[in-house]
Parts: structure tokens; C-alpha cells; sequence
């Protein structure tokens, strides 16, 4: 078994590095299946949120056209063999994933690329980071480094919108500023920086939203009737208030498991029987809580097709409060009428 670097220093005709390549294609595609798998794994365990991950191994054919073009003297010269693409809805998202990536895999930094980074201040267009990197000894099996050691990947991480504009790129067929005509340049150049710009504001944007969450989080306590409703503030009452969830932990207490992360659909249709029912703020919605919750209980309580093992929303007692009092399209109603209805329409308990 050569090393890698016996191997690089090889010299192969073109013929003979598309005959290595073809004979050896099977482990790249087992390598990149691993590799894949240990990036998606690495991602999901820092709970960062992708648009897609794609990986792809690159055609027999389409190294000859390569090869052709490009004056290379053995395979192990060419990085892009194989390669995963991983696509970011936020671009602080993109150099998170690049810190895990240089972690996990020995990273080739001679051949690794910041297009990002670009010299030229005035320069649009496409950018994105393209990692080339092995397996790293320690973080990998002796079987499968042994195996892999001398395969290089290309790993590129780019946002959606960048890759929105390199798809776009790519299909009017223009690699360079040279390519495009002159009387277009100019509107490709704007166009490029409404590319950047929409990203950066997406990123002030989710930002915002982060600390319109840390602010709702202080208000719940005390500020109940400030706060409007919206899928922010009701989520974060059904999970952090504290007698909501005093009567959620007495269901857990029966053997119910609570599903703490709530479905967005179930956040819109409260929102929309609150406006029906003139509910305006997160006050008004505690209150009609306070009011109905022990009739509420005392209906969960006594269905007798209930199962311990039953999992259930924890937006469900308001679901089912609101449920109960749309129908009879009355916010003040006794608790026999609370039952009988209840009893009609008990499989809203379950989800809406």
C-alpha cells in the first residue's frame, strides 16, 4: 500500500488515471457514504438547523472530460473526486459548520478555498467555502482510515441564497464577469448584491427574533396583559408558565407524556380561535385558563378511552378550552354546558 504522498508523486497518463479512478470509484462512494453520515451527525448534535445536504461522487466520464482540460499528472492531484454540499438557511450558520468540520476531518488547507473572502471589495457574484479534507486518524476507525486514508472530499457550505445564485449562475452558462456580455454586467452585479444583502438581513432578521424570544421569556411572569398574541408569546406561555405547566405536570402525574414541541399548526389555529373569541393578549388567555382548567381536568380525567401511554400537546388544554367555548361561541359558560360539549367534541384533546 503506497502513502499518500508515493502516491501523489506518481506520474500517470490521462488513460491511466481514469482506469485507477474507475477501478477505485466504489471505495470513494463508500468513503463519501461515511463521511456524509458523520457530517450530518456532527451537525445535528450542535442542533443547527440545514437546508439540505448533498453528496455526489464524480462519473467516470465526466473525469475524462476533466482530465482532458486540466494537465494533471496522477489521481490523487485531483481533490474533487467526491464531494458533500451543504446548504445553511443563515450564514453564521456556514462558519459553525466549518469550525465542526475542521473537528472531525484533517482539513487540506493548501486546497481549501474561502470564496467569501475575496480581495476585491466590489466584487459580487458567487461565494461560498469549499473545504478539501481527509479523514483524520483519531477520529476514525482503524479499519476505515486504513481504508480511506488517501482519499480526499470536497466539502462546500454555502446559504441558501448563495446557492440560489450559483444555480442561477450555472444555468445561464456564465463562469466569469468576462463571460457576461457588457451591457449585462451591470445588472448581474446588482443582482448579486441583492443576493448578499437578503442574506445578511436574514441574518439580522432571525437575530431579532432571537431576542424578541429572550424578552418574551422575562414578561411571562408579570406582564402577561402586555404581550400580544402571537406564535412567540404562546408558545412560550404553554412551555414556561408556571401554572400552565403546574397542570401539565399533573397529567404527566397519570401517565400522559406531553409534547413540549408544540406544532405550528396548533400555534396558528389557537391564535385564530383567540381572535374569534376577543382574546388579545397573553393575560387574556391565562385568565380564560385559570377559569377552565379544573372542568377541564375533570373531563381528561374521567374519558374513559384515555390511555396512559396517550402523548399529547402541550398546547392541548387551550385547544380543547377554546375548542369547547367556539362552539357555543361563548367565553362565559357553566360547567355542565363546559362538559356536554366537552363530551361532543373530546377528540380535539388528541390534536387539532
Amino acid at each position: 500500500m503506497f502513502t499518500f504522498w508515493e502516491v501523489l508523486m506518481r506520474t500517470q497518463s490521462h488513460k491511466e488515471i481514469v482506469e485507477e479512478y474507475s477501478a477505485s470509484r466504489g471505495s470513494y462512494e463508500a468513503c463519501l457514504k461515511y463521511v456524509e453520515n458523520t457530517v450530518e451527525s456532527i451537525i445535528k448534535s450542535q442542533s443547527i438547523n440545514v437546508h439540505e445536504i448533498i453528496g455526489r461522487v464524480k462519473t467516470v466520464e465526466s473525469l475524462q472530460g476533466k482530465v482532458k482540460r486540466k494537465n494533471y499528472s496522477n489521481l490523487a492531484e485531483i481533490t474533487d473526486l467526491c464531494g458533500i454540499r451543504i446548504i445553511t438557511y443563515f450564514s453564521d450558520d456556514v462558519d459553525k459548520i466549518a469550525e465542526l468540520i475542521s473537528q472531525e476531518f484533517e482539513v487540506d488547507v493548501e486546497n481549501t478555498i474561502d470564496k467569501r473572502k475575496s480581495e476585491d471589495p466590489t466584487k459580487f457574484g458567487y461565494v461560498s467555502l469549499h473545504y478539501v479534507v481527509g479523514l483524520k486518524e483519531e477520529n476514525t476507525s482503524p479499519t476505515l482510515y486504513g481504508k480511506f486514508k488517501n482519499i480526499k472530499l470536497e466539502i462546500q457550505i454555502r446559504t441558501v441564497m448563495q446557492h440560489a445564485w450559483a444555480e442561477i449562475e450555472h444555468d445561464l452558462g456564465y463562469k466569469s464577469k468576462e463571460d457576461i456580455p457588457d451591457q449585462y454586467r451591470r445588472q448581474f452585479s446588482r443582482l448579486a448584491g441583492l443576493i448578499e444583502l437578503a442574506d445578511e438581513n436574514f441574518l439580522q432578521l432571525k437575530n431579532n427574533i432571537n431576542n424578541y424570544e429572550q424578552e418574551i421569556r422575562k414578561k411571562i411572569p408579570t406582564l402577561k396583559k402586555e404581550l400580544p398574541i402571537d406564535i412567540t408569546t404562546l408558545k412560550t406561555y404553554a412551555t414556561e408558565d408556571r401554572n400552565y405547566n403546574k397542570l401539565l405536570d399533573e397529567i404527566k402525574s397519570w401517565g400522559m407524556n406531553i409534547d413540549f414541541n408544540i406544532n405550528s399548526s396548533y400555534l396558528s389555529t389557537m391564535i385564530q380561535r383567540a381572535k374569534k373569541l376577543d382574546l388579545n393578549t397573553i393575560g387574556d388567555i391565562a385568565e380564560l385558563f385559570e377559569k377552565y382548567k379544573d372542568i377541564f381536568l375533570k373531563v381528561l380525567r374521567i374519558e374513559e378511552d384515555i390511555q396512559p401511554s396517550v402523548r399529547i400537546s402541550a398546547l392541548t388544554p387551550l385547544l380543547h378550552i377554546t375548542n369547547v367555548l367556539e362552539s357555543v361561541n361563548n367565553i362565559n359558560i357553566s360547567d355542565e354546558e363546559f362538559m356536554k360539549v366537552s363530551a361532543d367534541e373530546f377528540s380535539d384533546v388528541f390534536g387539532i
